[in-house]
């Protein structure tokens, strides 16, 4: 029992760590993006191309990775991304000019891959079906976490150093996590008839048929993620506040969706995934629609704050959905692919949305993640059904 236990709990702390660390990198490009707009003379839609290149290619890595680690051992490959990662992050800081700026940030996104395919996979098989969502929902907000922090820590650190420092302190941070992470865990060594769930592609595309509403409404909610994480700093510097102060309230929005993630991850245990998605995907379109028509700052900050309870404790459900649905042998590949095609999805959307506020202003920014939000919302109500997609729960 203890060593069950203590078992668990190192994937427990390997994760964690490993999602502080890759989230708070990957969140450094948004965190820091209206002074690398200004630093490199970008408009919106330059800078939401630096966005969506780091994305789409990070997200479109990650069914790479997710088959890479139903074959071969998991803690190597998350220690590669994670060092991949701090290379990419620590060269972003050396960029001269726009193209290196977009160059060293695809590296970073290649990196960035690694981690959610690997470690949602390794909590989604230690543990049981009815402590999953719980143990989702944790490792999930260890990532949330990193954001705020990515955000407050570059809105302080940049009154008194160079962006460039930003990025070569957390890059280091990714390396170091990578080299410590061999000392907390080891993986052992695959059974044979892991490796032989792997080639049942008659069952994977079953699996991946069944789930194609799940993965369209993550496009949607993963691309509203993408505009606000983009974009609400920029935003609230529009109405007077300075870029540290914006980047504490999207901060606090982040810790907000943090313990978002740890309720959700329990709502999902007593009301089910699809009541779950269906109300916090609505609760996210209401605020987002009625935060453009607040004129006070301070009520905007609010709404702003509590907006990321519902866009961040949305996730878990997703997670329990694709491991109920999924064997063993092919859940990694199963989260890298659907996380690809959904985060590949949502990729485009700060691009887009930074040409929509070219022509119409920045406003249209929470608009657009208000009528996503409901769109996903309808989409989930009347396509997911439990017994077509909650009773796999395969072991091999």
């Amino acid at each position: 029992m203890l060593k069950n236990f203590t078992a668990r709990s190192q994937v427990i702390v390997a994760t964690s760590i490993a999602h502080f660390a890759n989230d708070a990198s990957i969140s450094l490009p948004p965190a820091v993006l209206p002074i690398l707009k200004e630093e490199f003379n970008l408009n919106y839609a330059a800078a939401g191309a630096v966005i969506t290149s780091f994305v789409l290619l990070m997200m479109a890595f990650q069914a790479v990775t997710g088959y890479m680690a139903d074959r071969r051992n998991r803690m190597t490959l998350l220690c590669l991304g994670l060092a991949t990662l701090g290379a990419g992050t620590i060269l972003i800081s050396f960029s001269i000019n726009y193209l290196q700026l977009l160059a060293f940030t695809c590296l970073a996104g290649i990196g960035g891959s690694f981690f959610h395919p690997i470690g949602y996979s390794l909590l989604s098989d230690t543990f049981e079906s009815e402590s999953r969502g719980r143990a989702l929902g944790l490792g999930s907000a260890s990532g949330d976490i990193a954001i705020p922090v990515a955000f407050a820590s570059s809105g302080v650190l940049v009154l008194f150093f160079n962006w460039r420092m930003i990025f070569m302190f957390w890059g280091l941070v990714s390396i170091f996590v990578a080299a410590m992470l061999p000392l907390i865990i080891r993986e052992s060594k695959k059974k044979e008839s892991h490796f032989n769930a792997v080639g049942n592609s008659n069952s994977t595309a079953k699996t991946l048929w069944t789930l194609i509403p799940v993965i369209i409404v993550m496009g949607l909610i993963a691309g509203c993620f993408r505009i606000a994480s983009t974009f609400t700093t920029t935003y609230l510097k529009t109405f007077g506040l300075g870029i540290a102060s914006a980047n504490f309230i999207f901060a606090l929005m982040m810790c907000v969706g943090a313990v978002g993630a740890i309720v959700g991850g329990t709502l999902i245990e007593k009301l089910g995934e699809k009541r779950t998605v269906t109300a916090e995907m609505v609760m996210l379109g209401v605020l987002s629609l009625i935060s453009i028509y607040t004129s006070n700052i301070y009520f905007l900050c609010f709404i702003i704050v509590i907006i990321g309870f519902f866009l961040l404790g949305v996730w878990p459900s997703f997670y329990s959905v694709i491991a109920k649905a999924t064997s063993l042998g092919t859940r990694a590949f199963m989260y890298g692919l659907l996380f690809a095609v959904a985060w590949s999805f949502a990729s485009f959307w700060p691009y887009l949305s930074g040409v929509c506020a070219d022509i119409f202003g920045i406003q249209i920014t929470y608009i657009l993640i208000g009528v996503l939000s409901l769109l996903g919302a309808l989409i989930a109500y009347f396509t997911f059904t439990s017994e077509r997609l909650m009773n796999r729960d395969v072991r091999v």
